[in-house]
């Protein structure tokens, strides 16, 4: 891990990229102390293949029952219903960022670079709702760890650390988040912001996929791009 993370470092002095077991990352999660290898196994036997980064809210593959599924539905969500779902492919690039008003569970079949902001330092103005990239941290999880991103975690999808390799994190949240919505709001206010359900989304304007999907460009400053390894 540490020979990873130093690599990471030296390929990209401007992130000072740290490790989620850095006293740093509290302000924006924990890594909890779940053994993830049954469920890793089970992901890994069907994990299809990509080239862009795709994601999936919900699996049945996935949610079917483990120990790993039931201790976090119970303890992490105090039995709520909760939905397994996956993130993987390539990526380099951090493009928007999000939140959800619940928290989140990654688990890493790969090592992955997250890239996590804070929402108190979203601004909420009357004309516009920015966040300052420049305000981004970057952190460092290994394969096998279980990261829990807490309501006020700004995050997006994670990039992979090698550059012939790929990335894999499976994703546990309240039911139904990143579904559609079935309802159209006003968009005044945080409203704005909402994309789908359960999810508050800010992209960088140069987006042009995620602006033409109707994101809002609210990112302010440089999109942060990760070199590999």
């Amino acid at each position: 891990m540490r020979d990873t993370l130093e690599r990471l470092r030296e390929a990209n002095p401007a992130l000072d990229i740290q490790s989620v077991e850095a006293p740093a990352f509290a302000r924006y999660g924990q890594v909890l102390p779940y053994d993830a290898a049954e469920m890793i196994a089970r992901a890994a036997a069907i994990l299809p293949t990509s080239e862009g980064v795709v994601y999936e809210p919900s699996v049945a593959a996935l949610e079917a029952p483990s120990a790993l599924n039931t201790a976090i539905e119970r303890e992490v969500y105090g039995e709520m219903p909760v939905q397994v779902g996956w993130c993987y492919g390539k990526n380099l690039q951090m493009a928007g960022l999000e939140y959800n008003k619940g928290n989140e569970v990654n688990v890493c079949l790969t090592d992955v670079v997250l890239l996590v902001g804070h929402i108190d330092d979203v601004v909420y103005g009357e004309e516009a709702i920015t966040y300052d990239t420049a305000r981004v941290a970057a952190f460092y999880a290994p394969a096998g760890a279980v990261v829990e991103l807490p309501a006020w975690n700004l995050h997006f999808a994670p990039i992979h650390v090698r550059e012939a390799d790929r990335f894999c994190t499976l994703v546990y949240l309240p039911k139904g988040t990143n579904e559609a919505l079935a309802h159209r709001v006003e968009p005044v206010g945080e409203n704005r912001l909402l994309f789908a359900v359960n999810k508050w989304l800010l992209v960088h304007p140069e987006a042009a996929g995620l602006v033409a999907q109707g994101a809002y460009p609210g990112l302010v400053g440089a999109d942060i791009f990760v070199r590999p390894i």
